[in-house]
């Protein structure tokens, strides 16, 4: 039996991540990740030739939603749950 999986449109979320003045569209599936794995994956895209942000900037220590002022989103929740599809976010490290 061939198991067939239908995508639509709206599955497909992507995020706008701010770390450090840069700005990155990450694309997160349906939103099944979770916040803390955003918070990696931004620290990573931050080095855009080796992905290796992580060796300037070391991990996530917060993430808020829509600005740097922004109230502190549960990095433990799933990014589905904790904010929408096209939000914007600001990693702190």
């Amino acid at each position: 039996e061939e198991n067939i999986i239908e995508r639509k449109g709206n599955d497909f979320w992507t995020i706008n991540a701010h770390i450090h003045g840069k700005q990155f569209t990450i694309s997160v599936g349906d939103g099944s990740q979770g916040m803390k794995w955003l918070g990696h994956v931004a620290i990573a895209r931050y080095d855009e030739e080796n992905h290796q942000g992580w060796k300037k900037l070391g991990i996530p220590i917060a993430i808020r939603a829509h600005s740097l002022e922004g109230f502190d989103i549960d990095m433990t929740l799933l990014i589905k749950d904790a904010i929408q599809n096209g939000d914007h976010v600001y990693i702190l490290t």
